[in-house]
């Protein structure tokens, strides 16, 4: 018995960890965060999150309501994210000349994500539980002519955590839980390369002269780019207080987790391959990169047999995102470097739960999601963050006593928010980006 449920759990994992993988994306909540990891979860706005434990999504969210739940369980779930960004501004180049007025469309790019669990019941009280997921995610592609080109073109960050866990319920009211996380980063970014300013700034540079006496655009642009990955590792921790049958409270905690990304740098254009050659004489280049540290508090409540209500308070800990700085490996010279000084965020939600029919049940929410970056002096165009606002709505059917489904649709309100970026190496972009969110999931339970 046991080596069948297992190898059914194993089956499932295999593929949604394929899936995961496959499709890590866009980022929904602030900073380049993804919160969904649960269809059920997006119908509340997310709201109750550590304290819910209605399905095996618990194991990410707080390990420890897997106490709550009876048997053994598969999960899986897909969500498509389409978010908007549209900049409107200007540029200058290094040299002070104009980038044009093309300002790159809606550069922020759609696709899915995919979730699992699993987990077995080793007896009533203690329990054990495996959580794939994507929890953070980026992916945006600019014009190569737009004009912020020398900020960003490409950036692609895929994040993939595997996160065995353990609950123990200590007596009739508290239940704990905890677990390992693996996290695996892998990162691209690129920009365009302005080689005529390059060229301003060698002495040895053949075009100097005719550059600087009145042809500032004599070079045309170059590529620099840079992909690296790695496995980092942390922890999580988690705590469920039941009140009475109808009321809980949960708490969980989720480590930062250092990564030190290793890879490649790649140019084009004879004086971007000369600059990138200085500093990354091989092409092996590093760049640390810190996943952050998250804590949460929620509360649910079954009011009666139809109504329940639940609230939630996230804190992420964004400020341990300083700079983004990548360096040759053997050199140990600054390839690129980009000042972040991002900010601690409050997430705050509320959701309620009607059960309309047996088996049936309509979700709620709505939730503030405060943004990373104070400052529009620190709002990079590859991660042109704002303030969220959530409304989102969804629908769980208990098809047998075995078997749910569940769906989730959300849409995210972002206020405009301006970007001032000043660097004397790559030139000025000012303006404005407006966007929103919408989201559509879709998952399954399975209970054996």
């Amino acid at each position: 018995m046991f080596m069948s449920s297992m190898v059914r759990i194993g089956s499932a994992v295999g593929l949604f960890v394929f899936f995961a993988a496959a499709n890590a994306t866009q980022v929904s909540a602030a900073g380049f965060q993804l919160r969904e990891q649960s269809s059920e979860g997006i119908g509340n706005a997310f709201a109750g999150s550590a304290a819910k434990a209605t399905t095996p999504a618990t194991i990410w969210y707080n390990p420890a309501g897997m106490t709550l739940l009876d048997g053994n369980q598969i999960a899986g779930s897909v969500t498509w994210i389409a978010p908007k960004a549209t900049f409107s501004g200007t540029g200058t180049t290094a040299l002070g000349n104009s980038t044009g007025s093309r300002n790159g469309g809606d550069a922020i790019m759609d696709a899915a994500v995919g979730a699992t669990f699993a987990m077995w019941s080793f007896s009533k009280d203690l329990k054990f539980g495996l959580a794939v997921t994507s929890p953070f995610g980026l992916r945006s592609d600019y014009p190569a002519d737009w004009t912020g080109r020398y900020f960003a073109n490409h950036s692609a960050v895929t994040n993939i955590n595997i996160n065995p866990n353990v609950a123990y319920r200590v007596n009739s009211n508290l239940s704990i839980g905890g677990g390992i996380q693996f996290d695996w980063i892998n990162a691209k970014l690129s920009s365009q390369m302005n080689q005529n300013a390059l060229c301003v700034a060698s002495l040895a540079c053949p075009y100097r002269g005719t550059i600087l006496a009145g042809n500032p655009t004599l070079l045309p642009d170059g590529q620099l780019g840079f992909q690296g990955s790695d496995i980092g590792v942390g922890y999580n921790v988690g705590a469920l207080w039941e009140f009475s049958p109808s009321t809980r409270v949960g708490i969980a905690y989720r480590s930062q987790i250092q990564n030190t990304l290793k890879g490649d740098a790649w140019a084009s254009g004879s004086l971007s391959q000369a600059y990138m050659t200085s500093i990354a004489p091989n092409r092996k280049v590093r760049a640390d990169f810190t996943v952050p540290a998250t804590a949460t508090a929620s509360v649910f409540h079954q009011i009666d047999d139809r109504w329940a209500v639940m609230a939630d308070i996230q804190w992420t800990g964004w400020s341990s995102f300083k700079a983004l700085t990548v360096v040759g490996e053997s050199t140990g010279k600054v390839l690129t470097e980009t000042i972040e000084n991002w900010r601690d965020t409050w997430f705050f939600s509320l959701g309620a739960n009607y059960k309309f029919a047996p088996g049936h049940t309509l979700h709620v929410g709505t939730a503030y999601d405060q943004s990373a970056i104070e400052k529009a002096s620190l709002r990079s165009v590859r991660v042109p963050d704002s303030d969220r606002y959530w409304l989102s709505t969804g629908y769980t059917w208990d098809v047998s006593k075995d078997v749910q489904w569940n769906v989730g649709y959300a849409h995210i309100f972002s206020p405009k928010s301006d970007t001032k970026l000043i660097d004397p190496k790559l030139g000025t972009i000012t303006g404005s980006y407006s966007g929103s969110v919408d989201m559509v999931s879709t998952s399954f339970v399975y209970k054996f």
